[in-house]
């Protein structure tokens, strides 16, 4: 008896664990535009910043990614080409596939903030660097 209940405990923390993973992976799915950026002094005090780059993320079902515009690892150039990427849900990290060399593959955390925000941070900078992006699109 001791067995089956611990047996049923157990599937029950499993399956909300996939709910709870699905629905993050559910807020995320479609396109986000970039509003703002973090720009910093190099001090630690530095603020969002609108913005008025036309840089898009699109989130697939399929753990893949695309970015219009740039890459993921050169942020702040405007370049009219695609790059592709995938992210994982449960570490909430994004990989570019274009900025990977054979010794380092880099990878970008994000966030979705209270106000439902999508905030990825960029580990090569010096200085705190950071995209905030608003859903445009649950495609």
């Amino acid at each position: 008896m001791k067995g089956y209940l611990t047996l049923i405990i157990g599937l029950a923390t499993v399956f909300s664990s996939c709910e709870e993973n699905n629905a993050a992976s559910g807020d995320l799915l479609g396109v986000w535009l970039l509003t703002e950026v973090l720009i910093d002094p190099g001090d630690g005090s530095g603020t969002f910043q609108p913005t008025d780059d036309d840089y898009k993320i699109t989130f697939l079902e399929d753990g893949k990614l695309w970015m219009d515009q740039g890459l993921f690892c050169a942020p702040s150039l405007k370049l009219f080409i695609d790059s592709n990427g995938a992210y994982d849900t449960s570490r909430n990290v994004i990989v570019s596939h274009e900025c990977a060399t054979s010794e380092f593959i880099p990878e970008y955390q994000y966030e979705l903030n209270d106000q439902n925000e999508l905030i990825v941070r960029f580990p090569q900078c010096i200085e705190p660097c950071a995209s905030k992006f608003i859903k445009i699109s649950s495609e």
